[in-house]
């Protein structure tokens, strides 16, 4: 698998039915607009290819927080249905991993699907025990 940023409309473009695997909130007609919006905050979006077919994507974003200081963050990564338990995931894990370390990021931090849990302990993943969690705002101005 070779791994490159997809950063032209029509690569953006493309990425999109196997995002929306992963985000099945994504619209079509929205996605492009909704990637370009994240990259003003940093965000990348890096495809893994098999010859000229994408089998994996990730979108990710370098930042920094009080609780976790310098790190790489994971927002997405998902692999081609049809492809999965070939090694994409671990793979492109591997050269985000890579290129955390050459710009000095000690960690790779996301958050899980209780379904990909199993996959992220496998290669070496430390779960924490803050539970991500939300609620719409309309229900708090009552």
């Amino acid at each position: 698998m070779t791994v490159r940023e997809l950063s032209t409309d029509a690569e953006i473009a493309a990425a999109f039915p196997l995002m929306s695997s992963l985000r099945d909130r994504l619209s079509r007609d929205t996605f492009l607009d909704e990637v370009r919006r994240q990259q003003i905050e940093g965000y990348r979006l890096y495809g893994g290819f098999d010859g000229d077919r994408l089998v994996c994507l990730a979108g990710v974003r370098r930042t920094h927080t009080l609780a976790r200081g310098e790190q790489l963050f994971v927002d997405d990564l998902v692999t081609d249905a049809s492809d999965r338990g070939r090694g994409h995931g671990t793979e492109m894990i591997r050269w985000l991993a890579d290129r955390a370390r050459q710009q000095g990021l000690r960690r790779i931090y996301l958050d899980s699907r209780a379904t990909a849990k199993g996959f992220y302990e496998k290669i070496g993943f430390t779960f924490l025990t803050s539970i991500p969690c939300w609620i719409e705002v309309a229900v708090l101005s009552d």
